[in-house]
Order: structure tokens, then C-alpha cells, then sequence
């Protein structure tokens, strides 16, 4: 009998469940715990800072290698691209609106940006544009923030629907979750093969992108809750500097 070998999305599927029974948002969402103006910001942060996600996708490919006979560039470059013609195809800013609007939420221009969220918007950006830290770990890190969405929306679609009676808009939360898996598995095929030395590095990536995917919502909890107090749960976790975020 063959036995089975967990792999690097079976260990990251688990770490982004442990981080996420760990958040103060996510804990008190799966309760019903906060009052519906509160999701309103929370949610509404939510949208600015997936407005840029793109961006991070333009981080991977800038960092990425030149077209060679290596397929594994092709391959990555295709998971990029795809990714950000998908959002556009599908119009997934409208139906992130429609999202914002089943909150009662009716005038997403005029949600004002938290300094949290923009921290946020740019930490990615200012982490794996620095030539010093290797495209591979770019492309790690982008992978774990795919394997934390398909967990963090069932959390929001079971709680939205047993404990605020929403149903309408959440469409959005629960598309593509196959295909984040087969983004996730793409980038991280092609970035560990090399040696084991990458793999581990590429796996802490990994990690430190989902810590700080979800202290992205409790900081922004945190503001919302206690007018910008900080998250202390996670703080061991992450080494801190200017910018929380790295």
C-alpha cells in the first residue's frame, strides 16, 4: 500500500487554517461577532487593497528571467498573465462592487484608504522589488497568498449567510477555488525544483506571505475596532521596521 506524502500545498492549505483560527477578525466573524457597520470597513479596505493586487502580479513578472528554452518562464508567465486576464474578463471589480453592495455598502469611491491598507498596497512591492531578495521567493510568496483565499472566503460566505442572513454578491468569494490551486501548484512547481536549499526558502516565503495576508485584516480590524490600536497576537511572528509589513 502506497502511503501518502503530504505536500507543499497540503502544508500550506494547513498553516493558512492555523493562522487563520489565530485571527482576532476571523474568530469573531465565524460568531457573528461584529456588528454590520464594522464589516462595512473592514470589507471596504478589502476592496482598496484588491484594486492593486494587480501590481503584485507586475512585481513577479518584472523579477521574472528572460525567455530562454526553459519552459518553466513560459509557464510562469502564462500563470501571471492568465491571472490578471481573468479579473478582467470576468469583471471581478463588478462583482466585487456587487460584494460591497449585498454589505450595504452603495458608494465604494468614496471609502477612504487606511494607512494600514496602503502599508498593505505597497509592502509587496517594496519586499520583492529589492534585487537582493531572489524572483523565487516573489513568486512564493504570491503562491501562499493564493492558497490562503479559498479558506479565508468559506470563513466569509459561512459566517455573511448564517449570521447576517447575506447571500446576494458572494458569488465573488467562491470563484476560481480549483484554479487557485492550480495557480499555486504552477508557480511552486516551478520554483522549488531547483534544489532543496530554494525550497525551504520559498516555503518561509511562503509562510510570512500568509501571516501577513491575515494580520492584513486584523490591523485593519484593529483600526476599525479601537481607532488604529495594533494587533499584538501576531506580532511575535513578524519581525517588525517601519512598516509593518516588511
Amino acid at each position: 500500500m502506497n502511503s501518502y506524502v503530504p505536500t507543499a500545498s497540503d502544508a500550506l492549505r494547513d498553516y493558512s487554517g492555523q493562522q487563520l483560527q489565530r485571527s482576532a477578525f476571523f474568530s469573531a466573524l465565524r460568531k457573528g461577532e461584529i456588528p454590520i457597520a464594522d464589516l462595512q470597513e473592514v470589507f471596504g479596505q478589502y476592496y482598496l487593497w484588491r484594486n492593486q493586487f494587480h501590481r503584485w502580479f507586475g512585481v513577479c513578472i518584472t523579477r521574472s528571467s528572460p525567455f530562454s528554452e526553459n519552459s518553466d518562464v513560459n509557464e510562469v508567465l502564462h500563470v501571471l498573465v492568465d491571472h490578471i486576464s481573468e479579473e478582467i474578463d470576468d469583471d471581478h471589480h463588478g462583482k466585487c462592487v456587487e460584494f460591497l453592495r449585498a454589505l450595504g455598502i452603495t458608494d465604494h469611491a468614496s471609502i477612504a484608504l487606511l494607512p494600514t491598507t496602503a502599508d498593505y498596497n505597497n509592502s509587496f512591492i517594496r519586499r520583492f522589488c529589492d534585487s537582493a531578495v531572489s524572483p523565487e521567493e516573489a513568486l512564493a510568496a504570491l503562491a501562499g497568498r493564493e492558497m490562503v483565499a479559498p479558506p479565508r472566503n468559506r470563513i466569509i460566505i459561512d459566517a455573511l449567510k448564517n449570521h447576517y442572513d447575506i447571500e446576494r454578491g458572494l458569488n465573488f468569494l467562491s470563484l476560481h477555488e480549483e484554479l487557485e490551486l492550480e495557480h499555486f501548484n504552477v508557480l511552486w512547481n516551478s520554483t522549488t525544483k531547483a534544489c532543496l536549499e530554494t525550497t525551504t526558502r520559498c516555503l518561509a516565503s511562503a509562510c510570512r506571505e500568509i501571516r501577513l495576508h491575515v494580520k492584513f485584516w486584523d490591523d485593519t480590524y484593529s483600526s476599525v475596532v479601537n481607532e488604529g490600536l495594533p494587533v499584538t497576537h501576531l506580532s511575535s511572528a513578524i519581525p517588525l521596521s517601519k512598516s509593518s509589513y516588511g
